[in-house]
């Protein structure tokens, strides 16, 4: 049975003119003929190949106009000698020249030179894989304790030494961007900081400092946008309004909802999204306890069923405003604020301005509680 590669994507940077690459490989402690595979990704788009790998030694030729990058997985199933071969990969960057990947015993742990590009990913490899290896850790930890077990104050700890693990991925990996203005890596490595919902007041700066270049190649000009789409609804800016339909499809604007409200949650989820539903009992506790004090709510929906839609209201007991234009995510408040994933939200003063974004749960009901006393 076919085992295909897991890759990277290559990230389309800025054109250039076609470029010639070569991939030499050797990883000495393999002996005979194994079969790798490798896939290569521009955009939507991608290619397939297969490499014969001879004593540990494999060639690959090719041709790019954007960087990226390529990776290489052994797929040798059938070889009592190969374990855990779905793990053996390894990906870099392309780049003009030669590019050499070498090892003793697998693919994953083999060093990989080349130009600039490659010395860089390097680099920015060497400063997070520690720290990532740890939160792997902790996860794996995590996955194997019981009920009981978590809700132990020893927990806690595993808890709080995860989120500062995390703070230390994040600041290793800024430190990088900020050391590589001109780099497609650190452009690369911003973009996945960025994620699917922008932390503003953390990527802008880191953005800024980019070269101009970076900023103007395609990756560039998508992130740009996209930050100036999130500037919209950073902490203390006034969210623009917006009109759409509720269920009985008459207009409704955001200032409506606005209008006599002390704090406002603009909340984001569809039927169709299990942590979405998973989430309502817990904005229904909050609106119960805070409607009367001056909190209210309108939710956007990213259904494209008008029936599922308000079946789901009716059966989470959501009562309060709801609007949709029910073209799930070519919903166009979605668009206009840069929701990428939902649930989502943002809870409004009595102004409008964003006091803050992605509440979930207890962090909700506190942050109402705080400004409703």
């Amino acid at each position: 049975m076919k085992k295909w590669i897991l890759a990277l994507s290559l990230l389309p940077m800025a054109a250039t003119a076609q470029q010639r690459f070569t991939i030499e490989g050797k990883i000495a402690d393999w002996k005979g003929t194994d079969s790798l595979m490798l896939i290569r990704h521009l955009g939507a788009d991608f290619t397939q190949e297969r490499v014969v790998a001879k004593d540990g030694h494999f060639t690959y030729t090719g041709e790019f106009t954007t960087h990226g990058t390529i990776a290489f997985r052994l797929d040798h199933p059938g070889r009592p000698d190969r374990k855990n071969v779905s793990r053996d990969n390894i990906s870099l960057w392309l780049e003009p020249g030669t590019i050499t990947i070498t090892g003793r015993d697998s693919l994953k742990t083999a060093a990989i030179k080349g130009g600039q590009l490659n010395t860089d990913a390097v680099a920015l490899k060497k400063a997070t894989d520690p720290i990532s290896a740890k939160l792997s850790s902790l996860r794996m930890n995590a996955m194997k304790a019981t009920e009981e077990e978590r809700a132990s104050p020893a927990f806690k700890k595993v808890d709080e030494e995860y989120a500062k693990l995390v703070g230390e991925l994040i600041a290793a990996n800024a430190d990088f961007i900020r050391k590589h203005p001109n780099s497609p890596v650190a452009l690369a490595a911003l973009k996945q900081l960025a994620g699917p919902r922008i932390d503003y007041e953390k990527i802008a700066p880191l953005y800024e400092g980019m070269s101009a270049k970076m900023k103007a190649s395609a990756d560039g000009t998508e992130l740009g946008e996209r930050l100036r789409v999130a500037a919209q609804t950073t902490t203390g800016v006034v969210m623009p309004n917006f009109v759409s339909y509720d269920t009985l499809r008459a207009p409704l604007e955001l200032k409506t909802v606005l209008a006599g409200s002390k704090l406002t949650l603009v909340d984001f989820w569809a039927s169709w999204c299990g942590p979405c539903r998973a989430e309502n009992p817990n904005v229904v506790k909050a609106f119960e306890a805070f409607n009367a004090k001056g909190f209210n709510i309108i939710s956007v929906s990213l259904d494209d069923n008008a029936g599922r839609w308000k079946a789901a209201i009716i059966k989470d007991g959501m009562p309060w405003y709801h609007v949709s234009s029910l073209q799930k995510w070519d919903e166009p408040i979605a668009k206009q604020f840069g929701v990428n994933a939902v649930p989502d939200n943002f809870l409004l003063d009595e102004k409008g301005k964003v006091v803050g974004r992605g509440l979930k749960g207890e962090a909700l009901y506190k942050a109402i509680e705080a400004r409703l006393r």
